[in-house]
């Protein structure tokens, strides 16, 4: 009886050393998923931010924004050469929150022509696309968020966040 107490004790600390380590492994990797889903958040919020930046810039000077066009088969936000400083309103350097600089940008597409008529009486400015009243004007917006992103291939982590807009203009 006397040769039975070490290796009980042993097995005891082994079984505790086991879940020890399992619960150490268990709170990182709930450390991490914490992390992630916080830094998915403010990525949300500061395209949110930069789209509610960028409608105010559309609503202010609808008719001196600079626009871009999609084609038929690929939407202007998937072209990158739209995303160049000549094409999107740039807001460089901003800090969009606590932590995150975001290089917020964003492209605004004339989707006019997708209205459908009639939107005004029939007659009245009927010059703009497909018959449509000229002073209607409909845009789509669409918002980019990057940080860097050393973990991932190709070094950026992004969030983009869009809307339409539709404006009677005088």
């Amino acid at each position: 009886m006397m040769g039975v107490v070490l290796p009980v004790v042993l097995v005891i600390l082994t079984v505790l050393t086991g879940l020890v380590i399992t619960q150490v492994k268990r709170g990182t990797t709930d450390e991490r998923l914490a992390a992630n889903a916080r830094e998915t958040v403010m990525l949300d919020n500061a395209a949110q931010t930069t789209l509610r930046w960028c409608e105010w810039r559309v609503i202010d000077r609808p008719f001196n924004t600079v626009t871009v066009a999609g084609t038929t088969t690929t939407p202007a936000w998937r072209i990158a050469a739209n995303w160049n400083d000549a094409n999107s309103l740039n807001f460089t350097g901003t800090a969009l929150m606590t932590g995150i600089n975001g290089d917020p940008t964003c492209i605004v597409e004339d989707a006019t022509c997708e209205l459908q008529p009639p939107i005004s009486p029939t007659g009245m400015n009927a010059s703009g696309c497909n018959g449509i009243d000229s002073r209607w004007r409909k845009f789509r917006i669409t918002a980019r968020v990057r940080i860097n992103a050393p973990d991932l291939p190709n070094g950026w982590r992004e969030m983009m966040a869009q809307s339409e807009l539709r404006l009677y203009t005088d």
